[in-house]
């Protein structure tokens, strides 16, 4: 009996459906084709990016990312993380840090796009192993590679572009094991299930294509009845082998064994609450405002002054204050943290389930809608400020269009044993999303998948066309005009947020990087679009003082303050500028205020103790010092600059001198700043710093 992964030779030389054929030595010039294409794509949007303000300057997740890669050079201690995420992709990025030094950042951006178009040749590679027609891979290669949002991710610190091009790879290892028998078939088995655990490591929603194994062998035994239809559950075994030893790498942030770490839980809860519109979006950036904005949660940099997660602050501190309200003793092991939100979901869930079961229509629809639903950046903001963005033609209703082509393609040609698997995945991860929410980067790696059946979709059509077989090319256009009436209207009417958030980004951007007039125009944009973004507010008073605007500066951090009295930072800002306003009084009760906010302010600490060392108030200054060192684990080389001078005023040159020196040993420059601070007010030297 033939199988159905040994189609007859009428069928496998495609000449019904597809045409012609390229021959081996055609398909790999095609590779080289595709490689030159990816390369002028990439390498254009990569000068263009570098000439941006955002080029190289992680926000929000890219921040967090860039800071555990940062840990990870430095051999600090990564259990304040609290296992929030995986450790692959600050890995990878800690790896091209210490390999490009200062153009670290750069470097690692220059290697994604490279993955970017290694994906776009696994998208090829799979097309020609599904269709088991060469050049509806190449098509498929192309599109992928002529797509923008794609390229848009390969641009930035995260986990999309090594993640994908890990998935695809397993992917291409899966359709590979499905064509073997005997034992080479077991072992390839074992390492599928380890590529997809290794996946799993940059983002676990993955796991959920676990699934595959006994369902590709239920299938096999339904056609076969043989035992060796049973040897996909091997990909279970491959899966726990790689488990394992990432279990124990997992330990390096948390003193238990976890296979996984992940924030799925508060995700879940995001995706299902009461109130959600199936997007991480302005209904939840709304509610992490309003709860920062009434000091529910702290800010989003700790005590040491690290950047931090909201969303993981918020779950870890929601969580210790509910526990602690049940006069329970809330764990550190981010698994409890998880199990409690995914509980406080299910809890969400069934108390009004016909509202839920609208919600889950509505990501569905989501999942196909043309519009990149933003989660950090708006892609849509993105390309106005990209041309390369605006003109790559491949957006997401286009793939859509023509992927029922593809696989009426794909079945026609009796590869099923391919499809089956092609299938598996992106129903099963676009339905994993579903469960959380739908945004762009959730949907990117579903792209490569769609990108596959698009390509053998679209050499069908033309196929039909040269041959004049109009019923069938009817039938293509009919899925394809239904597939771009179901996307391209926005018929849920979602709105979706305002660029306002965008031009915050921009201006921070312009700001670390010295253009500060640029900034100024960007921010000033923002507020006028969403003038109760106390972050926008803080911001914009951080621009004015660069511009020495003073009393405008001021009167932001006063706005900022009326929608977060509670913000150390914005107090510590108020305080600094107050100072070089040279209101000593008013300078100093500022910075008590970020003294007594939670988290507290190591700065504020540091400006009280300068102010108190000009006037010669030296007891009072080593009293404000032994506080703030209270809050610091290590020394800090402008604590122990400022007990130098203290020091030197007193006489002690000896003691002085060693304290500077230990100081200059940490940060030179940090050092420099504190003495001059010491020394001079702000007004007369260099400008404070801030949070």
């Amino acid at each position: 009996m033939r199988s159905a992964a040994q189609p007859d030779l009428e069928e496998t030389n495609g000449r019904s459906i597809f045409g012609e054929d390229i021959s081996v030595a055609g398909f790999n010039r095609a590779l080289v084709f595709l490689i030159l294409l990816g390369l002028i794509v990439r390498i254009g949007f990569y000068v263009e990016h570098a000439h941006t303000p955002s080029f190289g300057v992680p926000t929000l997740d890219q921040k967090y990312y860039d800071t555990v890669a940062r840990m990870l050079l430095a051999g600090e201690d990564l259990h304040e993380l609290h296992a929030f995420r995986p450790l692959l992709y600050p890995m990878f990025l800690a790896f091209f840090y210490k390999l490009g030094g200062n153009w670290g950042v750069d470097l690692a951006l220059l290697v994604q796009h490279l993955l970017g178009i290694a994906t776009g040749l696994l998208v090829a590679l799979l097309g020609a192993r599904l269709f088991r027609h060469r050049l509806a891979g190449v098509v498929g290669g192309a599109l992928f590679l002529l797509a923008p949002l794609p390229l848009c991710f390969e641009g930035e610190l995260l986990i999309e572009p090594s993640y994908t091009f890990l998935i695809c790879l397993g992917l291409l290892l899966h359709l590979h094991a499905a064509t073997i028998r005997g034992g080479r078939s077991a072992l390839l088995w074992l390492l599928c299930g380890g590529m997809i655990v290794l996946a799993s490591q940059g983002r676990a929603n993955i796991l959920v294509f676990l699934a595959v194994y006994p369902l590709f062998a239920a299938w096999r035994w339904w056609h076969t009845r043989e035992r060796a239809a049973l040897l996909p559950l091997l990909g279970l075994v491959g899966a726990l082998a790689m488990m394992i030893p990432w279990g124990i790498i997992n330990l390096r942030q948390v003193d238990r064994f976890h296979l996984v770490t992940n924030a799925g839980g508060v995700n879940f809860y995001f995706g299902n609450r009461r109130g959600a519109d199936g997007m991480f979006g302005h209904d939840v950036v709304t509610a992490l405002s309003e709860l920062s904005q009434s000091n529910a949660i702290a800010a989003t940099t700790t005590a040491n002054e690290r950047y931090e997660d909201l969303v993981e602050v918020w779950a870890r501190e929601e969580y210790a204050a509910a526990m602690r309200a049940q006069h329970r003793q809330p764990e550190t092991d981010p698994k409890a943290i998880s199990q409690y939100w995914t509980q406080r979901a299910v809890d969400e869930i069934k108390a009004d389930p016909a509202a839920w079961l609208q919600l889950v229509a509505r990501k569905c629809w989501l999942t196909l809608w043309n519009k990149e639903v933003p989660n950090n950046k708006d892609f849509a903001f993105l390309q106005q400020e990209y041309f390369w963005l605006r003109v790559l033609p491949v957006r997401w209703v286009v793939l859509l269009m023509l992927a029922p082509a593809g696989l009426w393609a794909a079945a026609r040609f009796r590869n099923r044993d391919s499809l089956f698997i092609l299938l598996v995945y992106a129903g099963l991860y676009s339905a994993g999303n579903v469960a959380f929410f739908i945004c762009d980067r959730y949907r990117y790696p579903v792209w490569p998948a769609l990108a596959v059946l698009a390509g053998g979709g679209m050499l069908a059509g033309l196929e039909m066309i040269r041959q004049r077989r109009w019923r069938g090319l009817l039938c293509v256009l009919a899925c394809a005009g239904l597939m771009a009436a179901i996307s391209l209207p926005n018929w849920f009417g979602v709105k979706l947020p305002n660029f306002a958030q965008d031009y915050y980004f921009r201006s921070s951007a312009s700001y670390e990087k010295g253009r500060v007039a640029e900034a100024l125009e960007d921010i000033n944009r923002s507020v006028e679009l969403d003038p109760l973004n106390a972050g926008a507010q803080q911001h914009r008073g951080n621009v004015l003082f660069a511009l020495n605007r003073l009393a405008e500066a001021r009167r932001a951090y006063e706005q900022a303050l009326n929608l977060i009295p509670g913000d150390s930072g914005v107090w510590n800002n108020l305080g600094a500028t107050l100072e070089v306003m040279g209101n000593m009084d008013a300078a100093l009760h500022a910075y008590r205020r970020a003294t007594e906010c939670q988290p507290p302010s190591p700065l504020a600490f540091l400006g009280i103790a300068f102010i108190q060392i000009r006037a010669a108030r030296l007891e009072d200054a080593t009293a404000t010092l032994d506080q703030l060192e209270k809050l610091q684990r290590t020394p800090h080389a402008a604590t122990l600059a400022a007990r130098s001078a203290i020091e030197r005023r007193r006489g002690d040159i000896r003691h002085a001198d060693a304290l500077e020196q230990q100081a200059r040993q940490l940060d030179p420059a940090a050092t420099a700043w504190a003495i001059e601070r010491a020394a001079k007010s702000p007004a007369d030297s260099t400008a404070p710093k801030r949070d």
